[in-house]
């Protein structure tokens, strides 16, 4: 079915839809804070780059702590815009009108997971640039990265894994 020919439909958000909402929303309030309780603390420096390590690499003004909390609004606001039009998204099944609710449902609550997950990852960038600038830690930690992956493409893998058992069902 095309895009065009796919149903429209309001999916409304449950109980667990509104808890992740939260929960992101909660972290975009965090990171937004997070500089603006800590800029004037900071030296001129802050670390701004980190290697795969986890230990800083790039340096830059105190105000490129800004920078992340700017990202994280921009991405919140375009993925929750995004996800009121599903019908548009590309799946990994067919959508059928018998399917579209449940399919529309699994898509939409990636959309709020994953920028659940981005917006934690960024508030524990920005808290840790901080933590790193005032010389009471040494960076990001070795474990980031793998937990970066792990938790994106893992939310992702669920997905999929989800739609394909699901593609039939209505």
């Amino acid at each position: 079915m095309f895009k065009e020919e796919r149903p429209r439909i309001k999916i409304p958000l449950n109980t667990h839809d509104f808890a992740i909402e939260f929960l992101g929303l909660s972290f975009l309030i965090i990171l937004i804070i997070i500089p603006l309780i800590y800029y004037n603390r900071l030296p001129e420096r802050i670390p701004v780059h980190f290697n795969a390590a986890g230990t800083p690499d790039g340096f830059g003004s105190r105000s490129s702590l800004f920078i992340l909390p700017a990202t994280g609004l921009f991405m919140y606001l375009l993925l929750t815009v995004l996800a009121a039009f599903p019908h548009i998204f590309n799946f990994p099944v067919t959508i059928t009108p018998e399917n579209a609710e449940v399919q529309y449902r699994l898509a939409t609550r990636l959309l709020r997971i994953l920028k659940t997950v981005i917006l934690i990852l960024f508030s524990f960038i920005s808290w840790m640039s901080v933590r790193t600038a005032t010389g009471n830690a040494t960076g990001l930690g070795k474990m980031f990265l793998p937990v970066f992956i792990i938790l994106t493409f893992g939310v992702i893998i669920i997905y999929l894994v989800q739609a394909q058992n699901n593609k039939h069902q209505s």
